[in-house]
């Protein structure tokens, strides 16, 4: 799998009644950016605007956490929030959807991470 790309996982977990979040840094994803709509019975909604391709499967990314293009230094912290980390770069995305795509053969095993 091609893979050229780093990017920042920020995932969240629930600490004393307060979210937290960690910074991780994956190198080797194959990051897409689209700009697509799926039209339902009631409007139009967006669809994912990211995919992410990690040819690591053993790593634990979750829906509800954040990825950002790159490789970022920011800590999410009381003085600075995840609206300010999604204001100041402008390729981050909160994760919608995880697969497992565990086809067996190990070039083409992968997780594809779907991006809002």
């Amino acid at each position: 799998m091609y893979a050229p790309h780093s990017m920042t996982w920020y995932t969240g977990s629930l600490v004393n009644n307060a979210m937290t979040y960690t910074r991780q840094v994956v190198e080797g994803v194959m990051w897409e950016e689209s700009k697509a709509a799926n039209v339902i019975k009631s409007g139009s909604m967006e669809a994912d605007r990211v995919r992410v391709y990690v040819p690591d499967i053993a790593v634990g990314f979750k829906v509800g956490d954040y990825l950002v293009k790159g490789v970022v230094a920011n800590e999410i912290t009381t003085s600075f929030k995840i609206a300010d980390l999604l204001k100041l770069y402008p390729h981050s995305v909160k994760i919608t959807s995880v697969d497992l795509k565990d086809y067996g053969f190990s070039g083409m095993q992968h997780i594809q991470i779907g991006g809002a």
